[in-house]
This record gives C-alpha cells, sequence and structure tokens, in this order.
C-alpha cells in the first residue's frame, strides 16, 4: 500500500503541523527520584508540593501572637497604672500631706514602777529590734503632770519590761501605771533644758506669723534652729547645748504648715520649695536685732530649708556657718529610699519601674517639682558644714550626706554615728555630738570665720 505523506515532513504520525514536540522532561528532585514520593520535594519539573492551607494558618497564628502580646502589654500598663497611681497617694500622704490635729500625746510607755531613780518601763504595744528603750540612748518621758529623762545601759528583764535611770526634769515623779509618751526629742522647753531663760516671739511667715523661741545671748552670731517635717520646736533643744555655753543668742522656729502657724497655700510640705521664705523672714529678725552673722542648723527637711535658703536668698551672705541632721537634701531619693525597704506580696521588694511610675504620677497629681526639691550637688554651699547622720537612718539614706560632703571636700565634715536613727545622734552620743558641735562653732563664730574648718 502506497503511503500518503503530508506537506512538511517525512514521518505523517510524529510530525505533524502545529502540534510541537514535547522536551524531555528533567528529574529536579535528583536522578532516581520517584513521582510523587516526596524525596525530590514534590512534584518533579514543578518545585516542592505547597499545602494550600500552611500560609493562612501560619498568618492566623501570627496574628492571635500579636493580640495576645498588646493585650498584655495592656495589662501590664493598666496594673503599673493603677500601682503607680495609689503609691502616689502613698507619697502624698507619708511626705507631703500636713496633719495639723493636735491630738493628745501618744502613750507608748508605761511605768510600771519607780525606785528612786531606777524606773521599770514597758512598752505598750510590739516593741522594736531598735527599740530606743532597749538601747543605751538618752530620751524624754513625758507623762501627764511631768517630764524626765531616760539615760544609762538598759537592763532587760524576761517579762519584756526595761529597767533605765529616769531623772526627773519638771512636775510630780510618775506612779506604777502611768503611761507616758517615750521621745527622742527629750526637753519640752529650753528652761527645762538647760536651766536659761526664754522668749515667745514671733516671725513674719506665709502671710501671718510663726511662733518662735528667742534665747538671748551676748555674742554677735546668732544661731536659728529649723526642725524637720511634722516635728516642733523641741526637735532643736538637743543642738542648743553648746550655742548657749558659747554665748549665741538662739531662736528656734517654726514654719508655715506648724502647728499654730499659717498654712502654705499647696497645703502641703514643700521640702523648702516656698518654707525657704519662713527662714529668711527669721534671719531678717535676727539682723534687726542685731546680728552680724548668723550659723544655721537644719534637722531632717529642716536641712532642705536651709539649703533652699542658701541656694535662693539674698540674706544668705550673712551665714557664717551650717549644722545639719540627717538632712534630707533629695525628696525623690528619700522616697526611693523608703519604698526599698517595703515588700509586696509574691514579688517582693517595690520594682524601680513602678516607683519611678509613682514619682511622675505625685508630680503631676499633687504639683510637685522634683528637681525644685532636690539640693544635691550643693553648688548653694559657700561656709563650713557640720553633719551628723546615723548609719541606721531608715527614713533619708546617708549617702545623701555623702554626696554633699564628695561635692564639696574640705568644706564638709561629716560625723556618721554608728547605730544611730533618723535624727537620733544626739541621742546615742550626746557628749560626742555637742564637742564636735562646739569646735564648730568656735571655728564659724570668730571675728573672721574660716571658710574650712578642721575635723575635731
Amino acid at each position: 500500500m502506497q503511503h500518503l505523506s503530508r506537506p512538511g515532513g517525512d514521518d505523517p504520525l510524529s510530525k505533524r503541523p502545529g502540534r510541537p514536540i514535547p522536551a524531555k522532561r528533567t528529574n529536579i528532585g535528583g536522578t532516581g527520584a520517584r513521582r510523587g514520593s516526596g524525596y525530590g520535594g514534590g512534584t518533579p519539573g514543578y518545585g516542592p508540593r505547597v499545602d494550600p492551607d500552611a500560609v493562612p494558618r501560619r498568618r492566623r497564628w501570627g496574628r492571635r501572637l500579636t493580640v495576645l502580646a498588646v493585650i498584655l502589654l495592656v495589662l501590664a500598663a493598666v496594673l503599673l497604672g493603677g500601682a503607680g497611681w495609689y503609691y502616689a497617694g502613698e507619697i502624698h500622704a507619708g511626705a507631703l500631706a500636713v496633719d495639723r490635729s493636735s491630738g493628745d500625746t501618744p502613750d507608748d510607755t508605761v511605768v510600771e514602777a519607780l525606785d528612786g531613780d531606777r524606773a521599770v518601763l514597758r512598752r505598750t504595744g510590739e516593741a522594736r529590734n531598735d527599740d530606743p528603750l532597749r538601747r543605751p540612748e538618752t530620751s524624754g518621758l513625758v507623762w501627764d503632770g511631768g517630764a524626765g529623762v531616760v539615760t544609762g545601759p538598759p537592763e532587760r528583764r524576761d517579762d519584756g519590761s526595761v529597767v533605765r535611770s529616769l531623772d526627773l526634769v519638771t512636775g510630780e515623779p510618775p506612779a506604777p501605771g502611768t503611761l507616758a509618751d517615750l521621745r527622742g526629742d527629750v526637753w519640752t522647753d529650753p528652761r527645762a533644758a538647760y536651766d536659761v531663760g526664754y522668749e515667745e516671739v514671733g516671725v513674719p511667715c506665709a502671710g501671718g506669723t510663726c511662733p518662735a523661741w528667742f534665747v538671748p545671748g551676748e555674742a554677735p552670731t546668732w544661731m536659728i534652729f529649723v526642725h524637720g517635717r511634722g516635728g516642733s520646736r523641741t526637735e532643736g533643744l538637743r543642738a542648743l547645748g553648746p550655742a548657749v555655753r558659747a554665748g549665741l543668742p538662739a531662736l528656734l522656729i517654726t514654719y508655715r504648715n506648724d502647728e499654730d502657724s499659717p498654712e502654705d497655700p499647696s497645703g502641703e510640705y514643700r521640702y523648702g520649695d516656698t518654707e525657704w521664705r519662713d527662714l529668711e523672714a527669721a534671719v531678717d529678725v535676727a539682723v534687726d536685732r542685731g546680728a552680724r552673722s548668723v550659723v544655721l542648723f537644719g534637722a531632717s527637711m529642716g536641712g532642705g530649708i536651709v539649703a533652699a535658703f542658701l541656694e535662693r536668698s539674698d540674706r544668705a551672705d550673712v551665714v557664717t556657718g551650717v549644722v545639719l541632721d540627717a538632712p534630707m537634701l533629695d525628696l525623690a531619693a528619700t522616697v526611693e529610699h523608703g519604698a526599698a525597704q517595703r515588700e509586696l506580696p509574691v514579688i517582693g521588694a517595690l520594682p524601680g519601674v513602678l516607683t519611678e511610675t509613682a514619682e511622675w504620677l505625685a508630680g503631676r497629681r499633687y504639683d510637685l517639682d522634683w528637681d525644685a526639691v532636690d539640693y544635691l550637688p550643693a553648688d548653694w554651699l559657700e561656709v563650713p558644714a557640720l553633719v551628723f547622720h546615723g548609719t541606721a537612718d531608715r527614713t533619708v539614706p546617708i549617702s545623701l550626706t555623702d554626696e554633699l560632703a564628695a561635692g564639696r571636700p574640705g568644706r564638709v565634715q561629716v560625723v556618721r554615728v554608728p547605730g544611730a536613727g533618723h535624727v537620733r545622734s544626739w541621742n546615742v552620743d550626746p557628749s560626742g555630738y555637742e564637742r564636735r558641735e562646739a569646735a564648730f562653732l568656735a571655728c564659724v563664730t570668730v571675728a573672721e570665720p574660716q571658710s574650712v574648718c578642721p575635723g575635731s
């Protein structure tokens, strides 16, 4: 039979018009890999096999993780904000709020027996480990109808009571069972402390008058005493002795927000930011009454008031020396020092981020300028300073005193008193305190005051 051929090719079966010859397929997965076996990564010639549901599934999990992270961040922010708001209120209550209620004398001690000058004393509540009743500290004891001074080493008894020496200062001796207040201020007025006369005077402050004690003296240099937050004029009595013996006239002042004094316009303590003007008014009184120079004493927040005065007042040039006791020279650092001693359930110590958040919120809620109450570095200190600070101070960190001294080398004498609590350096070592203070006053009250006083 004759084969019929078509134009364009010899093979009528393999060469047809319009139909190309397919190329030879190559096994991408490698020689010997079987089709669809998976060893070659999928279908030969077309790349790896892809699960059509895999990509959407991964995207769904990514979105879920993102949403979860956002939720956790929001919850953390809410918790941090809520806790910060609460602790901002704690800062206000513990540092800024003013309690002007006089109240009754707190009865924290009972006199169980008295034999001559030996008294059996017991705390009405649970005693702390650092209880001054159980330590050889000098303290004041005030009861209804009298006051005395507790001294000497303690004799601890198995029943929890303590035997101490009790020297009667005013009034009648306490009867057995008398409730009393054990206090660090020791005395109630200058006469009870040093058997000296004094006057009640008024110092202009905050649009009104702040009461003060004036103790007369013959020297041309006056000494002005500024107490701490929530304290009173009695706080300065412990440091008054060397001034009295040196013949320095003295003013023990109060300031705005104190009992019987006008309120600050803010209604709160301002840590020197406003109170320095009350100290300035007291310096004006001293100068108007003949003072040629002034030595300032500040305890705790009173130290901040002294710093603010020296930093801002035009009267700072009459000051020839400064004595400070546990000075609060940085409110934020003091707040952080207190926060570090607190613990929360489960997590323990307060996280630093929580304290920082609380400070930030407190600044905005209570119009508190933290920088304005930070007096370090001490560029304001141009005169010699003597600073006492107890190593067991749980209120104001001793690191602030160290920073003050480091910033004014040679100008600041620091007396670290082992075991002393807040503003209790005198109570732990009265004779050592007064000796150092007397030597310092002799240096800064001479006709030509020294710019640097040697340690003694």
